[in-house]
């Protein structure tokens, strides 16, 4: 990677940054013929004599001649701007190409890293670095040659003109520039080593920042909150200090330019006013000196902030590329090659060495051979080095010295293509992808976009240009949108074969029970599937035939039927018989929909509404306004938490008083509309629900289908014959509510609807809906257990020849012990390496090597 930013710059866009310059020269002679032409305006036309003026043939009396100049002059300004235009959008495209190209570069030399370097370095450091700090870099790269440029050739064009109208004037002009160009750099200087300093402490805040993040649980939990809020009080005081000095040092450099630009004039005004007087230079050309040297200024100004931009931003990239340059990189074949070789035959360690840097992260001198085909423990606690040796087994550290190989290929010399696609690894600290669970369990078999999307018309366009500009900033030209799925390689030959095999695999880590949990409560999208979409409203009616026959099952659960009320759903589920079409727009969001706001005002259930709420809050009120906030009573039956309590004793006081002025806000109306919804008659016994009120629901529900629901996108109609994409695939089974009011409906109607879903043959396919069920960030919706078994589907999906596992499943349960001898069944005659620390659970491999402060100390 270039040392110098501007290394950086010439190397990546000489041509464009030649091109620049040319376009810049181009303006030169049109700014001086901007200057030139007010004396000329003013000399020749206003005050001269002895017209007309003869220009390319044609004779000119003084005013067409005035016109001519005047227009020529505005002719010329529009050139000038054009010309700025130009420049600056092309600048523009430029920077961001090069900051594309910068950033793309800074990540791809993060996944070059050698493990053992990122022990060294957090991702809070990182990715500050990445996307924070080198956006001026990109704002600079665009200026980096164009403005000195354009703004120099300006200076000396304006100064070539003053110099020409009057040596004096032109000495008068440049009369300040020798001490500021002396001055300056040397305040610069100490400016730009603070700047160096800040922004090493930014790094610190923002690692420490990322710290608190991830470990927050950890900080309650110990209740340390005040000691990571006095570091980062201290840290934040030291940038505080360091940006104040370069404050005072900025704005004295700014003082010292003000105060010389300053000194300019008034030598203009004294040299100038004499020499008009004493005859020897015309009032117009003091006017042009005075309107060019007014130009003056601004190019002198941009030039010197030019120069402390320089200043600054090399700073930046210097201590950037000092944090992404180690001198133990992976060259960049290992990770952009996409040959492979096959990987047969033993895996042997000979006489290898390792040091993660630490007590405990060492291998030292081992020399061992795993036969091709079997089964083999690495047996350890940990910081015995057992996990290092898996990772040297699995080629994701390098040895310090000595040799891994399998068969006759060194490890070391391999790219990540062959290793990635002939060994499969599962370590201790598994992670998950922020994704499906579809997108975590194929993960690993997508090395590369196999299959490109068809694409036309506009679609076709926009990819193309896409793949230009990748070229252009050096962006790989992978198409996202392309099947990447290497299904030769799991040993199927589609997707719905892949499916399958992912579900045999979650079967043998005993995952499929709680994926298809996952996949009753997941939405699902009807488009995707009709026939999928016609089993579940064919199971529905099962279900309803079924509940109609039975009596029991009948009482159990209350079906939604446009003419009943249904006691065991909310007051909203009842008024509108509409879910919102819009998943992220919950019940609590509907009174504030507009057309939900209209209908409510037109019905006069506004009103009625708010009379609900503030009943149902002066209950709430009364019956929990003295109850602790752990008594665990407000979250069981409470509509209000403990936070809002004085907000609705307030709103109830207002209510209450009657008061016209102050009385209740719209979102104080909104609240008490909003608490109305909760209400569940058959839970909230609260005596607010009459045989009257029930009717003026059901027929104010008829008014909001046919004027609301039928013309707006916002909200989809319950209806027995149509799935209801806004729900999860449970409720679109049981389309209805189970009875709030019966002990262990939920759960009795639960097992009807899992019996009805096996009898039906509808589990699979609701698997492999939950295979679409999003795991949240970094797997956070799943569990430790869950995600460990995601990771182990994973990499056995990948159908490698050597498959590499440490620490999984090693407990004594039968649970985990029948999973051992799945994996073992499902790896049968391929190279198996796992690593625990039980001997008795090595005792189940056909051999076991035994290690001991990174020593191998036993074999059998």
């Amino acid at each position: 990677m270039e040392k110098s930013l501007f290394g950086f710059i010439w190397k990546y866009s000489a041509k464009q940054q030649i091109f620049i310059l040319m376009v810049t020269v181009l303006t030169y002679p049109v700014v001086y013929f901007l200057l030139e032409l007010p004396k000329l305006i003013v000399n020749d036309a206003v005050q001269g004599d002895n017209f007309p003026r003869t220009i390319f043939g044609f004779d000119f009396d003084q005013i067409p001649y005035l016109v001519l100049l005047c227009l020529t002059f505005l002719f010329l300004v529009v050139v000038s701007n054009g010309l700025k235009f130009y420049l600056n959008v092309y600048k523009g495209r430029l920077g961001e190409r090069m900051l594309r190209r910068l950033r793309f570069e800074l990540f791809q030399r993060v996944l070059r890293f050698r493990l053992p370097h990122f022990r060294k370095v957090s991702s809070g450091e990182i990715i500050p670095m990445i996307t924070s700090e080198v956006e001026d870099v990109g704002g600079y790269i665009g200026e980096a040659f164009a403005l000195p440029a354009y703004q120099g050739g300006m200076l000396i064009v304006q100064l070539g003109f003053i110099f020409m109208q009057d040596p004096l004037l032109g000495l008068a002009a440049i009369s300040s520039y020798p001490i500021q160009g002396y001055v300056i750099p040397l305040l610069q200087r100490r400016v730009v080593l603070l700047s160096r300093k800040r922004v090493k402490n930014v790094r610190v805040i923002a690692d420490k920042v990322g710290e608190s993040i991830t470990g927050v649980a950890e900080i309650h939990a110990n209740d340390a909150a005040a000691w990571h809020s006095a570091d980062i009080s201290d840290r934040l005081y030291e940038n505080f200090k360091i940006r104040y000095e370069i404050f005072n040092r900025k704005f004295l450099i700014k003082f010292l330019n003000n105060f010389m630009n300053q000194l300019t004039p008034f030598f203009f005004y004294l040299i100038g006013g004499y020499l008009v007087i004493e005859g020897n230079l015309s009032i117009g050309a003091l006017l042009a000196v005075i309107a060019a040297y007014k130009d003056l200024a601004g190019p002198w100004k941009l030039l010197l902030s030019f120069y402390q931009m320089t200043a600054d931003v090399s700073v930046k990239y210097q201590t950037v590329v000092e944090n992404f340059d180690p001198s133990d990189i992976y060259d960049t074949e290992r990770l952009t090659a996409d040959e492979t070789v096959e990987l047969t035959g033993d895996v042997k360690f000979e006489n290898v060495n390792f040091s993660g840097g630490a007590a405990g992260q060492e291998v030292m001198d081992v020399s061992l051979t795993v036969p091709a085909g079997s089964s083999t423990a690495i047996v350890g606690p940990d910081g015995s080095g057992r996990s290092e040796v898996l990772q040297l087994a699995a080629g994701l550290v390098s040895a310090s010295t000595g040799r891994v190989l399998i068969g006759e290929h060194d490890l070391d010399k391999l790219t990540d293509a062959t290793l990635g696609r002939e060994i499969a690894y599962v370590g201790g600290a598994v992670h998950v992808w922020t994704g499906t669970i579809r997108d975590n369990l194929y993960y690993g078999l997508r090395h590369r976009p196999l299959v490109p999307p068809k694409r036309e018309g506009e679609d076709l366009k926009n990819y193309k240009r896409r793949v230009s500009e990748a070229k252009l900033t050096m962006n790989p030209i992978y198409d996202l949108g392309a099947e990447w799925e290497d299904f030769e390689a799991a040993g199927v030959d589609n997707e719905r074969a892949l499916d399958q095999k992912a579900l045999e695999l979650l079967k043998a880590v005993k995952l499929d029970k709680d994926i298809y949990r996952l996949g009753l409560q997941s939405r699902f999208d009807p488009s995707m599937d009709d026939g999928f979409a016609d089993k579940i409203l064919s199971v529905r009616n099962n279900l309803a035939d079924r509940i109609a026959k039975e009596p029991a099952l009948g009482g159990l659960v209350e079906l939604w039927h446009r003419d009943q009320f249904n006691a065991s759903a909310s007051l909203a589920d009842n008024l509108f018989f509409a879910v919102p079409s819009d998943p992220n727009v919950t019940m609590d969001d509907v009174p504030d929909l507009e057309e939900v706001k209209a209908f409510l005002t037109e019905t006069g259930f506004d009103k009625k509404l708010q009379q609900i709420g503030l009943k149902i809050a002066e209950t709430m009120l009364e019956l929990f306004s003295n109850v602790s906030g752990d008594s665990g009573l407000l979250g069981a039956y409470s509509f209000i938490t403990l936070d809002e309590i004085p907000d609705f004793e307030r709103i109830v006081r207002i209510a209450k008083s009657g008061q016209q002025r102050p009385g209740l806000t719209e979102v104080d109306r909104s609240r008490l509309t909003g608490l109305a919804f909760k209400l569940v008659p058959a839970r909230h016994r609260l005596g607010v629900m009459t045989d009257e009120l029930r009717d003026e629901v059901i027929e104010a529900r008829k008014r909001f289908l046919e004027s609301v629901v039928k013309n707006s996108d916002n909200f989809v109609a319950f209806d027995p014959d149509v799935y209801l994409p806004p729900l999860t695939i449970e409720d679109n089974l049981l389309f209805g509510r189970a009875r709030v009011d019966r002990r262990d409906a939920r759960r009795r109607i639960d097992d009807v609807i899992r019996a009805i879903v096996e009898e039906t043959g509808l589990r699979h396919p609701i698997i492999y809906a939950g295979f679409g069920y999003h795991v949240g960030v970094a797997g956070s919706k799943l569990s430790a257990g869950q995600r460990r078994k995601i990771a182990l589907v994973r990499g056995l999906l990948k159908n490698a020849k050597i498959t590499i596992l440490d620490d999984i499943a090693t407990g004594m349960t039968e649970d985990d012990k029948g999973l051992r001898d799945g994996l073992r069944d499902i790896l049968a005659e391929k190279t198996f390496l796992y690593g625990t620390s039980n001997a008795d659970i090595a005792a189940e491999f056909e051999q076991r090597f035994v290690f001991d402060q990174g020593r191998l100390t036993d074999k059998g």
